[in-house]
């Protein structure tokens, strides 16, 4: 097991900031997700998004409590209940294409953003995000728990705010919620919300398990980790209602949250594209230094980490909504597996 005398003491607020941090990405806080696993729902979208808050505060919990129980940040120890070299491999790397695929799909993002409001073709934007994700997430849990840290308050702060003024300023639209065409690898509320949590909160498990790590108090990082899942839920809410006032906008465009605001007003837009840039490398950083956790320390280490990051780049030239739309289901009901044996992990190490 992966043991550190490292005890920083962080904090139950940045333990949960960080949580939600690592997560409120692209999709997310462009309000894609929202549209894409709620909003085409209709008023189901109100069911889908407590199931979605539940997951995600149990989920945090469940990481958090076993990560300290097993005294370990090892993602294939966090979520494997079974003891064997080789199913241990097949988690740990079943995990890093859960990592990697977020990364490609917040590269993608990136890009699309840039070219959207700066005229930067999106090869390049995705280019230079992908490089700050890279550099950043190589200076290890203090360089990503600090940028995340500080930049968590600010990003929540813009998205509740911002998705509160579309909603209280189209009361109509948000009574008059209905459902919509939804995609064919989501078509359910249910299952949907639950895929939605489980490509997201896979993504989460090997930074909360460093959160624990970094802890010193298994009490604070349990509270941190379920007050986390309890602000995406919220964020969840506000943003499915707020791109529920345009249903059209929603579906069309890449980034409706932004494109809302623009809407209403200029300045708002552009403020909006800042908040979603820094989501973008917030949420981009945490997952790819997720994955380089879990190389610990192969031989060529460094090389491996720039060949596949820059690979990840290649692939995030397929498209940031062809990503939510398609991938992002497929990866999130096999991480459904994931679910369940970390489920199981929990029982075991509980009894224990």
């Amino acid at each position: 097991m992966n043991q550190t005398n490292d005890k920083k003491g962080i904090s139950t607020v940045r333990i949960a900031l960080i949580y939600t941090g690592c997560l409120i990405g692209a999709g997310f806080a462009s309000g894609k997700e929202a549209w894409q696993f709620f909003g085409v729902f209709g008023k189901a979208g109100y069911a889908g998004v407590i199931a979605a808050t539940l997951l995600y505060a149990g989920l945090g919990y469940m990481t958090a409590s076993i990560a300290h129980k097993l005294n370990t940040a090892d993602v294939s120890l966090l979520v494997n209940p079974v003891r064997k070299p080789g199913l241990d491999a097949f988690v740990g790397v079943l995990m890093c294409i859960f990592l990697l695929v977020a990364y490609v799909a917040l590269t993608a993002g990136g890009g699309a953003l840039l070219e959207s409001k700066v005229g930067l073709r999106h090869e390049i934007g995705s280019l230079i995000v992908c490089l700050a994700a890279i550099l950043t997430a190589l200076g290890g849990f203090q360089s990503v728990s600090s940028k995340v840290g500080h930049i968590s308050p600010i990003l929540l702060a813009g998205t509740l705010v911002l998705g509160i003024y579309l909603i209280v300023t189209h009361p109509a639209a948000v009574a008059a919620i209905g459902p919509h065409q939804a995609s064919k690898v989501a078509s359910h509320w249910l299952p949907t919300a639950i895929a939605y949590v489980g490509y997201n909160g896979t993504a989460a498990i090997p930074v909360l398990g460093q959160c624990a790590m970094h802890s010193d108090s298994e009490k604070k990082t349990l509270k941190g980790a379920s007050l986390g899942g309890l602000i995406l839920g919220m964020c969840c809410f506000i943003l499915f209602l707020a791109t529920s006032t345009d249903p059209a906008l929603s579906a069309a465009s890449s980034f409706p949250m932004m494109d809302l605001c623009e809407r209403v007003f200029p300045l708002l837009g552009k403020v909006y594209a800042i908040v979603l840039l820094l989501a973008i490398f917030m949420a981009q950083t945490t997952v790819f230094y997720g994955f380089t956790t879990k190389l610990g320390n192969v031989r060529h280490r460094l090389v491996i980490i720039w060949a596949v990051g820059l690979g990840g780049y290649l692939f995030s030239l397929y498209g940031f909504s062809n990503m939510v739309a398609n991938v992002y289901p497929i990866v999130g009901y096999i991480s459904l597996g994931i679910f369940v044996l970390e489920i199981v992990n929990f029982i075991k190490v509980k009894r224990i």
